[in-house]
This record gives structure tokens, sequence and C-alpha cells, in this order.
């Protein structure tokens, strides 16, 4: 899972020190329509076309395992369509709504006709992970997800109290799982970074962003997207605190990070994310470059920055970007 921003910084974070933070894993709408529905159980004696999920690699890697529930219509002929995720990891995810496209039923008959149906399945990633595993899996998913979300809401409304209470709640459950939540430990710790920085508790966010980039650089490659995102966070904060000896080396290696992975992916939402991330963290390095009297330096990264801003940041970071630029130029 690639982290766009690294914790949903902007440039008018950068330079009004406020933390934006975005809506992430957004549960699908399960409505079931008019369609007669069949319960799970009843559903399943009718498939006669089953493909087990591909173990995505990274998933695989990272020890992440689970159960994916997903809503779907069976529509006349038997095949599966307008699938809806209900639950289930990002990283496994996509691998299970793949599969579960290509699965038939025998065509289901309401009232003595054959008709399109709603039902629900739940495909386990991993296929041979035993009860205990689900039923634990359950359990982190019915903790985590609700207190990580609402922590996520709480702190973009604002609601710091709420917001750490949920999130202490999302890292509890990480926690109780060990090393298989890795991922989703480090996230939430970021994001109570985040709200210890809102607070102006300085050295507890330090000490969280820390760690969070710590469980980052245990399990990942160093010059991975989110490692690259931590690094951000982290650098943020230096750069905030006026700590800028701290700061420029963890983006200057979150810009290199960056730079490899967009040269990998056609991806439209991976690009934007590091696009955007690109001219975040040269912007920071052209103004302590500049603060630092290194006024080549400083101009060159803005010349970077505005590069990646005109193509990949929202209309306000590069209007941010480019009038700082232009007066950084200006003022030469």
């Amino acid at each position: 899972m690639s982290r766009g921003k690294a914790g949903g910084w902007s440039v008018l974070a950068l330079l009004t020190f406020w933390v934006g933070i975005v809506a992430a894993y957004p549960v699908q709408n399960t409505e079931q329509g008019n369609l007669p529905v069949i319960p799970p159980d009843e559903a399943k004696r009718n498939l006669v076309t089953f493909a087990q999920p591909e173990y995505p690699p990274l998933a695989k890697a990272a020890r992440i395992a689970g159960i994916v529930g997903v809503s779907l219509t069976v529509d006349e002929t038997g095949s599966t369509r307008d699938l809806k995720l209900i639950s289930g990891h990002p990283m496994l995810a996509p691998a299970a709504l793949e599969a579960i496209r290509t699965w038939k039923y025998k065509p289901f008959v309401v009232n003595g006709r054959v008709a399109a149906v709603k039902t629900t399945v739940e495909v386990s990633i991993p296929e041979h992970i035993t009860q205990s595993d689900i039923d634990q899996e359950r359990k982190f998913q019915d903790a985590y997800w609700p207190n990580e979300r609402a922590g996520r809401e709480a702190l973009k409304k604002g609601d710091l109290a709420t917001a750490e209470a949920k999130l202490l709640a999302a890292r509890a459950a990480a926690e109780e799982r060990g090393d298989e939540k890795w991922l989703e430990l480090a996230d939430v710790i970021s994001l109570l970074g985040h709200v210890k920085l809102r607070q102006g508790d300085f050295d507890a966010a330090e000490r969280l962003y820390k760690e969070s980039l710590a469980l980052h650089e245990k399990h990942q490659r160093p010059d991975e997207a989110e490692v690259a995102g931590a690094q951000e966070d982290l650098g943020l904060l230096y750069f905030r605190t006026r700590q800028l000896d701290k700061a420029e080396p963890l983006f200057l290696r979150a810009v290199a990070s960056y730079e490899a992975r967009i040269k990998e992916t056609s991806m439209p939402e991976p690009l934007a994310g590091y696009g955007a991330s690109l001219a975040l963290g040269y912007f920071a390095l052209s103004q302590i470059a500049a603060t630092d009297g290194r006024s080549k330096e400083a101009q060159d990264r803005c010349t970077q920055a505005v590069t990646y801003a005109e193509k990949w940041s929202s209309s306000a970071d590069r209007d941010v970007i480019v009038s700082a630029c232009k007066s950084q130029v200006a003022g030469k």
C-alpha cells in the first residue's frame, strides 16, 4: 500500500503548520437494492466455479493474511457483477475481487423463475489458514478499522481527544496481533503522531514518528514509498521545530525514494501521490537551502518543486510553491 503524501501533509501545512488528514480505506456502500438477497451459506451451494485469490507478494512478504468480505450480484447466467468491498485489508482486497469476478454460480430460481440475486462472500487469503486465524482476524477487523476510520475523521475535524482515543484503540488491536499487523500499527502510530503535533506536544510527536519509521525500516526496503512517507513525516516535524539539520537528510532520502518509485509505475493513483510528495519534499529542501544561504541550490530545488507541483499538486499547494519560488528568485 503506497502512501500518497506523508501523513496527509500539504505545502500549506508546511507553511502554516496545519496537518490535514485524508480518509483512507473507505468501506463501500453495501445497499442491496431491489434484488432478492440470498444468505451466504445458501448461495455457496450454487457455486460451481471457484478460484482462490492469489496471495499478493507484498502482502505475503509483510505476513499480512486475513478475510475479505464482498457483496455482489449473481446475474441470470450465474456470473458475478457489481462487486463491492465490505471489509478486508487493502493489500488483500484487489486479489479477492479479481478472483471473485471469475466465479460462476448455478443460476438462482426465485418464485419459479431464474433471477439475478444479491449475496455476500468471504474469502481467506491465504487459503489454508486455521479457524483460529480467521477468528483472530475477524476480531482484529472489527476492532481496528472502525476505530482507525473514526480516529482519522475526528482528526480531520479537529476533535483531537476523540481522535486520540479511537486511534489508541486501533493501536491496541494491531499490537495484539504482533508483527502480522506491523503495517497497520505503523500507520496508526503515525496518525497518533499527527494528533500530538496538533496538540503541540512535539516531543511525543517525534517519538511516535520515529517509532513508525522504525517499523517501516524493519519490514521494508529502505527505498520503499512507505518508508519515504514516514521519513517525510519526521522531516516535517523537524522543519516546523527549526531543526533543519535533522530535517534535511530525511527529505533527501525521501525524495530519492520517491524518484525511484515514480519511474517504476504507470498507475495514476501512485503517480499522483509520488508526484505530490516530491513537490512537497523539494519545496522543503529549497526552503532549508535558502535559510542556510545556499542560494543556487535553493533555486534548483525550487525548480524541481515547481515541475512536480504543476503536474501533481493540488491547486492550493501549486499556488503556494510557485508564488514562494518566484519570490525567492526575485529576492535573490
